[in-house]
């Protein structure tokens, strides 16, 4: 395990002290809001958790953020969460959430600094900006719960606002569709456990959608693909894919993505999700079942990473499922 992973694993111990801190904030305030002497100790109180509140809200920010780019909730390249609805969104409102409250802890940290007589009180601007720290800080704490299944998702929290859909595209007639046989589904590719497999164990895959994937290929091209060569004409490479689980394959499947070499040594490509859940339609343009190939417009970005064919090999995944360390027992003596 990297130092990195080790870091963001503390993410959890670690939010405990800036949302305590926060939350605790509001009393030693209040109680600094008389005059008169013996006033100054709760100045020191006051700023005392706002330090412990401020740096831990930093930490938590940091291993937050680390924890978010290891399971794949933070594109690379990227410093937030993805807007599509569900637990892309959700991660989205609780890292906001935790900026934000970075952002509140060091204005009211300002306010308890200022200069002051020794026998004012901490002053209402500091009153305030520690209440709103601290329900910030309280609804930064429930989205966080509420992202790893301890507290129900309400509906605000998952789903972005939504613009007027489009109006629905006409039916294809019944006459246009049996003259395509291979709108049913795509054969050859739903075969793919007849393949050879490339993987043995699934590996995250951040340019597919940060799901965990398979690669199988046909026999006689197994050796062109392991050494990064142009597939043979005639060969499929097929990807079965699995929604991510914080970190692990899931139980829910993803889309096969299949690219086959034509006799000319051009690339076809195909996309095929019979169902797709609707937290996850923000990807297909808002369709329940999608079947993509060769010059279809949903496959223009896949076109452009696959021209020439497969991706460079030092572009393959290479993301595990992470092992839990062996423990060595000590021998009886």
């Amino acid at each position: 395990m990297s130092a990195i992973v080790w870091l963001a694993n503390k993410h959890t111990l670690l939010v405990h002290l800036p949302v305590a801190a926060a939350i605790l904030i509001p009393l030693p305030i209040i109680a600094a809001q008389r005059v008169g002497r013996g006033i100054r100790p709760w100045w020191v109180t006051c700023r005392y958790l706002a330090w412990a509140g401020l740096l831990g809200a930093l930490a938590a920010l940091v291993t937050g953020f680390l924890l978010g780019r290891a399971n794949g909730m933070v594109p690379a390249g990227a410093y937030w969460g993805g807007a599509e609805p569900g637990l892309p969104y959700l991660f989205r409102v609780h890292e906001l959430g935790g900026a934000v409250t970075f952002v509140l802890g060091i204005a009211c940290l300002r306010s308890l600094y200022r200069k002051r007589q020794e026998h004012q009180g901490i002053g209402v601007v500091a009153l305030l900006l520690g209440l709103l720290w601290s329900v910030v800080a309280a609804l930064t704490s429930y989205s966080g719960a509420v992202l790893v299944g301890q507290a129900p998702a309400p509906a605000l929290m998952i789903a972005p606002p939504q613009a007027a859909p489009p109006p629905a595209p006409a039916p294809v007639p019944a006459a246009v569709k049996a003259q395509d046989p291979e709108s049913l589904a795509p054969l050859r590719a739903l075969d793919f456990a007849s393949l050879k497999p490339m993987h043995f164990e699934p590996v995250k895959s951040p340019a597919h959608g940060s799901r965990w994937i398979r690669v199988w290929v046909s026999p006689a091209a197994a050796e062109a693909y392991q050494a990064g060569q142009p597939l043979p004409p005639g060969a499929l490479a097929v990807l079965s894919t699995l929604e991510d689980r914080w970190g692990r394959p899931g139980f829910d499947p993803g889309p096969l993505y299949a690219l086959e070499t034509g006799k000319d040594g051009k690339p076809s490509l195909t996309f095929y999700w019979p169902q797709v859940p609707e937290a996850r339609r923000g990807e297909t343009g808002g369709a329940s079942r999608v079947y993509w190939r060769r010059d279809d417009a949903g496959l223009k970005a896949c076109a452009e990473c696959h021209a020439q064919g497969l991706g460079p090999v030092k572009d393959r995944s290479r993301w595990v499922i992470p092992r839990k360390p062996k423990t060595e027992t000590a021998p009886e003596g």
